[in-house]
């Protein structure tokens, strides 16, 4: 069986070279997908804390401007004791 013609040093190099660029480009796509999975996570997250903050002052029957003005208080008074 007859084989094709032998490849230069560069030649290999250059074609070495292009299987690793390839293979970067797969990674960033990859690793943009992941980010924006990360984001919208994170953004469920915090509409998960809010819920459960809702919650917790429905059930003690507090306003969100109550819970405003405590820590308003709380960091001034930590502010004066600093």
């Amino acid at each position: 069986m007859a084989r094709g013609v032998r490849k230069s040093p560069r030649e290999k190099l250059e074609q070495k070279l292009a299987g690793v660029q390839e293979a970067i480009a797969q990674y960033r796509e990859c690793l943009k997908t992941l980010e924006a999975q990360e984001k919208e996570i994170v953004a469920e997250l915090e509409k998960e804390d809010l819920r459960e903050l809702s919650a917790v002052l429905k059930e003690c029957s507090v306003t969100a401007d109550e819970v405003k003005q405590i820590i308003l208080d709380y960091t001034s008074t930590e502010q004066k004791g600093a």
